[in-house]
């Protein structure tokens, strides 16, 4: 049997029976697609011929076997539960884990200085001689990019890797670049005060203060940034007790002399050299 189909108002066929079966199939056909055959009076709906009615009626019954029965309200309080659960989670302030974050920023400060000192040493020297904080502060923002790239790669540092601490964002997962620049700067600004040492004290005492009052560091407010502790054991201690050492003694050496004297004129500058001894 020929069939012609009317869809759009534009009459397209004539059609085998076998090809108005796959378009059905496929959905393309519905009951109200007009057609004509020869034999028709006129143009009817394609469910009203007897050669395509099963079909239609054998596709009403399959869908309403695989319609899926209505949730049970004891699922949906259950659900609802759970998402409460995690919503008061994520609202709480995580531990601060004080000691050994500060612990592990020493480290790393420590490893950029000697970073510094191996790559820049002559750099240093001049920028030591001299009067002009920028080149300073040119330092420190390198030591910031540094910092954020370690953070959003491997949500950590050398010094948080060795203590096991991870810093995430509030679901876990790792600080976007742009971000974790950010997080960064604020640390290098709010927590070490630009590496400044008349500042530094000050901006700490007053970041820990602020961080008792409301559970989170400055740094990490914005966006309640977290610090995850991993398994921690006795080798991690001794491993971090041997970096310090061992950058202690390459910064030592590898000071010149015009750097020693320079540095022996600021007491803070003599009780860092002394404390490297």
């Amino acid at each position: 049997m020929k069939v012609w189909l009317l869809i759009n108002e534009e009459k397209s066929g004539p059609f085998e029976t076998f090809d108005i079966r796959d378009r059905i199939d496929s959905g393309e056909l519905t009951q109200e697609t007009l057609c004509w055959y020869q034999g028709a009076a006129s143009w009817g709906p394609l469910g009203d011929v007897a050669q395509f009615e099963t079909m239609f009626d054998l596709a009403e019954e399959v869908s309403e076997l695989i319609t899926p029965p209505p949730i049970p309200e004891s699922v949906k309080n259950q659900t609802e539960k759970i998402k409460k659960a995690i919503a008061e989670e994520l609202s709480k302030a995580p531990p601060l884990y004080a000691a050994r974050r500060f612990f592990a920023r020493m480290h790393d400060f420590l490893l950029y200085m000697v970073l510094i000192f191996a790559v820049f040493q002559e750099k240093v020297i001049e920028m030591a001689q001299g009067d002009s904080v920028l080149p300073l502060l040119a330092l420190g923002f390198a030591y910031v990019l540094l910092d954020a790239i370690m953070i959003h790669l491997w949500k950590a540092s050398p010094g948080k890797f060795l203590l096991g601490l991870r810093t995430t964002d509030a679901l876990g997962h790792a600080i976007p670049l742009k971000f974790s620049v950010l997080r960064s700067l604020r640390v290098w600004i709010l927590g070490l005060g630009m590496g400044i040492v008349e500042i530094w004290p000050i901006s700490l005492g007053i970041s820990w203060f602020l961080s008792r009052r409301f559970g989170y560091f400055l740094w990490d407010t914005p966006k309640r940034y977290r610090v995850v502790v991993r398994p921690f054991s006795g080798i991690h201690v001794l491993a971090y007790v041997a970096s310090i050492f061992a950058m202690s003694f390459l910064l030592n050496v590898s000071l010149p002399e015009e750097m020693i004297d320079e540095m022996k004129k600021d007491n803070w500058a003599q009780d860092f050299l002394d404390n490297l001894k």
